[in-house]
């Protein structure tokens, strides 16, 4: 079988959005992220929204990359089984597979968020005309994210992280998932 990812980029951005509100913290309107309802969360619910808006941050810089067509993924060794992966209606992906000479989804390797983040400092930017101030600021945020909150609990719970601040969401998720989104929109 088959498995088409033509729209990959719309179905990350979808995911980033499900990633970043599915805790009810924050919420999406209108194309924009907002503090919603703060309710007392447990520790464990604390750890799993640093987590969750983290990788949302991650997949929706992904996602940017994917709908302006540029190159950042990269071939996984030993990756020829499960489904075959094909592109129906987008040539700018599916040429990108074809040089890479990606025939599965397990070939498909995205990389980490500071190799994402360094490809968009270098092409993506440049390519839509980002004001210089915005791509500084994001590469900032998430250089903050990486050394602050990234893989803190993803693997391990440590107690300290886990409550909600929510002046850190305000101050640093909420400006980059804005500018993020506005980036895909470009």
């Amino acid at each position: 079988m088959d498995i088409d990812i033509s729209n990959i980029a719309e179905e990350n951005h979808r995911y980033a959005i499900h990633l970043a509100t599915c805790q009810n913290v924050i919420s999406y309107e209108k194309r924009r992220y907002k503090i919603t309802n703060i309710l007392a969360h447990s520790s464990f619910e604390a750890v799993d929204f640093w987590r969750n808006i983290s990788l949302a941050a991650e997949v929706l810089l992904k996602a940017c990359l994917l709908k302006h067509n540029i190159p950042f993924l990269k071939k996984r060794a030993h990756g020829e089984y499960g489904e075959k992966v094909t592109v129906k209606s987008n040539a700018g992906l599916d040429e990108i597979l074809r040089i890479l000479e990606i025939n599965y989804v397990a070939q498909i390797n995205t990389g980490s968020v500071s190799t994402a983040l360094k490809t968009a400092e270098n092409k993506l930017f440049e390519k839509i005309s980002l004001d210089p101030q915005k791509a500084k600021l994001i590469s900032e945020m998430f250089y903050v994210i990486i050394r602050t909150r990234r893989n803190r609990n993803s693997h391990f719970f440590f107690p300290n992280q886990s409550r909600i601040d929510i002046a850190e969401v305000e101050m640093l998720f909420l400006p980059l998932l804005n500018l993020l989104e506005e980036v895909y929109e470009l």
